[in-house]
Protein backbone atom coordinates (compact mmCIF):
# COMPACT_ATOMS: atom_id res chain seq x y z
CA UNK A 1 0.00 0.00 0.00
CA UNK A 2 1.43 3.32 -1.06
CA UNK A 3 0.89 6.26 1.26
CA UNK A 4 -0.19 9.52 -0.30
CA UNK A 5 1.79 12.67 0.38
CA UNK A 6 -0.86 15.33 -0.22
CA UNK A 7 -1.96 17.77 2.48
CA UNK A 8 -5.01 15.73 3.56
CA UNK A 9 -2.90 12.60 3.98
CA UNK A 10 -0.29 14.48 6.02
CA UNK A 11 -2.96 16.03 8.23
CA UNK A 12 -4.50 12.60 8.77
CA UNK A 13 -1.13 11.18 9.79
CA UNK A 14 -0.66 14.02 12.28
CA UNK A 15 -4.05 13.26 13.87
CA UNK A 16 -3.27 9.55 13.97
CA UNK A 17 0.04 10.24 15.69
CA UNK A 18 -1.70 12.55 18.15
CA UNK A 19 -4.15 9.76 18.99
CA UNK A 20 -1.35 7.39 19.94
CA UNK A 21 0.52 10.10 21.83
CA UNK A 22 -2.65 10.87 23.78
CA UNK A 23 -2.99 7.22 24.78
CA UNK A 24 0.63 6.95 25.91
CA UNK A 25 0.71 10.20 27.89
CA UNK A 26 -2.78 9.71 29.31
CA UNK A 27 -2.25 6.20 30.61
CA UNK A 28 1.23 7.09 31.85
CA UNK A 29 -0.28 9.93 33.89
CA UNK A 30 -3.05 7.73 35.25
CA UNK A 31 -0.60 5.00 36.26
CA UNK A 32 1.73 7.54 37.88
CA UNK A 33 -1.06 9.04 40.00
CA UNK A 34 -2.98 5.85 40.72
CA UNK A 35 -3.55 5.05 44.39
CA UNK A 36 -3.90 1.26 44.68
CA UNK A 37 -6.01 1.64 47.82
CA UNK A 38 -8.58 3.87 46.18
CA UNK A 39 -9.63 3.72 42.54
CA UNK A 40 -12.45 6.21 42.23
CA UNK A 41 -14.99 7.25 39.66
CA UNK A 42 -12.63 9.91 38.30
CA UNK A 43 -10.06 7.26 37.41
CA UNK A 44 -12.59 5.29 35.38
CA UNK A 45 -13.95 8.51 33.87
CA UNK A 46 -10.42 9.55 32.85
CA UNK A 47 -9.69 6.17 31.29
CA UNK A 48 -12.97 6.27 29.39
CA UNK A 49 -12.28 9.80 28.15
CA UNK A 50 -8.79 8.88 26.96
CA UNK A 51 -10.04 5.82 25.08
CA UNK A 52 -12.96 7.76 23.57
CA UNK A 53 -10.68 10.59 22.43
CA UNK A 54 -8.25 8.05 20.94
CA UNK A 55 -10.95 6.50 18.78
CA UNK A 56 -12.43 9.88 17.81
CA UNK A 57 -9.02 11.12 16.68
CA UNK A 58 -8.48 7.96 14.64
CA UNK A 59 -11.94 8.32 13.08
CA UNK A 60 -11.23 11.95 12.27
CA UNK A 61 -7.85 11.04 10.77
CA UNK A 62 -9.45 8.37 8.62
CA UNK A 63 -12.14 10.80 7.46
CA UNK A 64 -9.52 13.36 6.45
CA UNK A 65 -7.43 10.74 4.68
CA UNK A 66 -10.47 9.48 2.76
CA UNK A 67 -11.16 12.99 1.40
CA UNK A 68 -8.51 12.29 -1.18
CA UNK A 69 -5.93 14.62 -2.65
CA UNK A 70 -6.73 18.30 -2.60
CA UNK A 71 -6.78 19.85 -6.06
CA UNK A 72 -7.59 23.43 -5.04
CA UNK A 73 -10.82 23.62 -7.05
CA UNK A 74 -13.16 23.01 -4.11
CA UNK A 75 -13.96 26.72 -3.76
CA UNK A 76 -15.34 26.85 -7.32
CA UNK A 77 -17.68 23.90 -6.73
CA UNK A 78 -21.34 24.71 -6.10
CA UNK A 79 -22.30 24.80 -2.43
CA UNK A 80 -24.86 22.36 -1.09
CA UNK A 81 -25.05 24.00 2.34
CA UNK A 82 -27.73 25.89 4.20
CA UNK A 83 -28.17 28.38 1.34
CA UNK A 84 -29.80 25.69 -0.82
CA UNK A 85 -32.15 24.33 1.88
CA UNK A 86 -35.87 24.99 1.92
CA UNK A 87 -37.65 26.26 5.05
CA UNK A 88 -38.66 22.76 6.20
CA UNK A 89 -35.07 21.51 6.11
CA UNK A 90 -33.84 24.62 7.92
CA UNK A 91 -36.51 24.15 10.58
CA UNK A 92 -35.50 20.50 11.10
CA UNK A 93 -31.84 21.49 11.27
CA UNK A 94 -32.61 24.20 13.83
CA UNK A 95 -34.57 21.75 15.98
CA UNK A 96 -31.69 19.26 15.83
CA UNK A 97 -29.14 21.92 16.82
CA UNK A 98 -31.31 23.03 19.77
CA UNK A 99 -31.71 19.41 20.89
CA UNK A 100 -27.95 18.79 20.73
CA UNK A 101 -27.33 21.99 22.72
CA UNK A 102 -29.83 20.89 25.38
CA UNK A 103 -28.20 17.46 25.58
CA UNK A 104 -24.78 19.07 25.95
CA UNK A 105 -26.04 21.33 28.72
CA UNK A 106 -27.59 18.37 30.52
CA UNK A 107 -24.35 16.38 30.26
CA UNK A 108 -22.33 19.35 31.52
CA UNK A 109 -24.62 19.73 34.55
CA UNK A 110 -24.47 15.98 35.23
CA UNK A 111 -20.67 15.90 34.96
CA UNK A 112 -20.33 19.02 37.11
CA UNK A 113 -22.39 17.40 39.88
CA UNK A 114 -20.41 14.15 39.72
CA UNK A 115 -17.08 15.97 39.69
CA UNK A 116 -18.05 18.13 42.66
CA UNK A 117 -19.22 15.05 44.57
CA UNK A 118 -15.99 13.19 43.78
CA UNK A 119 -13.86 16.18 44.81
CA UNK A 120 -15.76 16.45 48.09
CA UNK A 121 -15.14 12.74 48.78
CA UNK A 122 -11.44 13.05 47.99
CA UNK A 123 -11.01 16.14 50.18
CA UNK A 124 -12.84 14.46 53.07
CA UNK A 125 -10.64 11.38 52.71
CA UNK A 126 -7.44 13.45 52.65
CA UNK A 127 -8.54 15.47 55.67
CA UNK A 128 -9.52 12.30 57.55
CA UNK A 129 -6.09 10.76 56.89
CA UNK A 130 -4.38 14.00 57.95
CA UNK A 131 -6.36 14.17 61.20
CA UNK A 132 -5.56 10.54 62.05
CA UNK A 133 -1.82 11.22 61.74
Amino acid sequence: MKLRSDMNARTAMVYGGAAFLLMIVGFRSIIATLDPDHVGVMTYLSIGAIVLEFFLLLLYAQSIYNLGPEDGSSSAAPSSGVANMDSKEISELTKAVVKVAQMGEGLANFAKGKVQEEIRKEVNEILSKAIKK
